[in-house]
């Protein structure tokens, strides 16, 4: 009676093979689903400092911007004055392929939206990022209340 303690190199590439063929139908239906979410986050993050830009111009008593870089996919948060910088900057992540906005054009590729001490925006619009996949979401800013929400596209 002989005891076996390891696999074949057969057992090995057999095992490898039956691997890389379920990896190959299943990656497909894993990436779509995770690309979705990433989308998804992204909207609900850059909806979430458009709506603390308008907190902070309340709770401040002064004038905040919410300022977007769409060719470079950047924006920022900055009081209006502009002696003083920006409270926090953020580059939009990587699966998001195209952004766009019809905020107020402020100059050097920057778009804007501007809430004054009451909360109430200068403006409405809206920033609209897609995917690889051309799947979009729209960050629309309310009208009456400056309130940002997520809207699919």
């Amino acid at each position: 009676m002989t005891c076996k303690k390891g696999l074949t190199l057969v057992e090995l590439i057999v095992s490898m093979a039956i691997l890389s063929i379920l990896v190959f139908v299943l990656a497909p239906r894993v990436q779509a689903p995770l690309g979705e979410a990433m989308l998804n986050s992204t909207a609900e993050q850059i909806a979430h400092d458009l709506n603390k830009t308008k907190q902070l111009a309340v709770t401040n008593g002064e004038s905040y911007r919410f300022e977007i870089h769409v060719a470079n996919k950047v924006y920022s948060v900055r009081p209006q004055n502009p002696l003083k910088s920006a409270l926090f900057t953020v580059r939009i992540n990587r699966p998001i392929t195209s952004v766009t906005s019809n905020f107020k054009y402020i100059g050097g590729g920057w778009r804007g939206i501007t809430y004054t001490p009451t909360g109430i925006p200068g403006q409405t619009g809206e920033v609209v990022i897609f995917d690889s996949r051309r799947r979009g979401r729209a960050i629309v800013v309310a009208v009456a209340t400056g309130r940002a929400q997520v809207r699919v596209r």
